[in-house]
């Protein structure tokens, strides 16, 4: 019996036990590793570029005029928008032909994958010879896709204008994109834009939305800048059922979201109303007028993104502002 005893705590002192239960202990996280993993991936700067305004200010140049080698020179390191080129960033990455396009992996592991696919995509009044590749970034789970972005794309125009879409995804599984271009008064920022990985409901969660008019903090949070060429009038002037395409959508919408404040101090002085009531419905209009933007392959898709928004929030403000005028009238 001692000498089993012995035989035992020998073992229990060897190497080979020690191994065993490494081995045991770390073996699920092994196997949890990353089976491929190409992250961060992109071009970094996007990350940096929520400042949109001091970015176009930075950006302008006129191209239908002629300037000297050094007048290029220094505006190309002033301006960060000069040499955005998505054309090389997918090289040495593991690639898989499918039956109509090829998968190029960023990340795969036992819980989920992202992919890239590259698809030639039309798009009317640009010049499909200059066009390349729409990518758009896949969620993968179990096999099967369950969301998916549009992450790029190049379009030439006329002059040579471009439209363009770039993007990075870094090592935390943030996604950042930016919509920019050229036209002929120089490079322009009009959209920035942060997305994550929500890991529960397997899809991408859009986190920040800036533009140089407004910002949107995702579920319920719409931030319109106030700017020196607004005209109250121009709210007034739009359609009373429906935004029309000559409205200015932000006059329009701050004009109504200042008559709604207004009227609620009025009624606040002149009844029990919460102070608060004003945050309360604003936060409850933003969270019912804000959907998750998803950029697809027709041109048009980031504008008419904000008009819909403007024509929710607007219509919200002009039935609240009925009813405040209402209750005022009973006071």
């Amino acid at each position: 019996m001692k000498i089993f005893k012995v035989k035992i705590i020998k073992l229990i002192n060897s190497k080979l036990f020690i191994g065993l239960c490494l081995l045991i202990i770390f073996t699920p996280a092994i196997f949890s590793k990353p089976l491929n993993n190409s992250l961060p991936h992109g071009w970094s700067k996007i990350k940096k570029m929520s400042d949109i305004e001091t970015i176009n200010k930075k950006c302008e140049f006129d191209h239908s005029l002629d300037y000297t080698n050094s007048d290029i020179e220094n505006f190309q390191k002033k301006c960060p928008l000069e040499f955005i080129s998505n054309s090389n960033i997918l090289e040495n990455i593991k690639k898989e032909d499918s039956v109509a396009e090829k998968k190029i992996y960023l990340y795969q592991s036992d819980k989920f994958s992202l992919f890239l696919v590259e698809k030639n995509i039309k798009v009317p009044y640009f010049d499909t010879y200059y066009e390349s590749p729409t990518i758009i970034l896949f969620l993968e789970k179990d096999g099967q896709i369950v969301d998916q972005l549009t992450v790029s794309w190049h379009r030439t125009g006329e002059f040579g204008f471009t439209d363009e879409l770039s993007y990075y995804i870094d090592k935390k599984f943030n996604i950042f994109i930016i919509n920019h271009g050229v036209n002929e008064e120089g490079d322009w920022l009009f959209l920035w834009a942060h997305y994550k990985i929500d890991f529960k409901q397997n899809k991408f969660k859009a986190i920040k939305i800036k533009t140089n008019r407004e910002q949107i903090n995702f579920p319920d949070n719409l931030i319109v800048y106030s700017k020196p060429y607004y005209n109250e009038n121009s709210g007034k002037l739009c359609l009373e059922e429906e935004l029309d395409t000559e409205c200015n959508e932000p006059n329009t919408y701050t004009y109504y979201l200042n008559e709604v404040k207004k009227n609620t101090a009025l009624l606040v002085k002149k009844s029990k109303t919460s102070k608060n009531f004003f945050p309360l419905f604003k936060k409850k209009l933003d969270q019912a007028c804000i959907t998750m933007p998803n950029f697809d392959n027709n041109n048009d898709v980031i504008l008419p993104y904000f008009k819909y928004l403007y024509l929710c929030e607007v219509n919200g403000l002009k039935q609240e502002l009925i009813r405040i005028e209402k209750e005022l009238g009973k006071k």
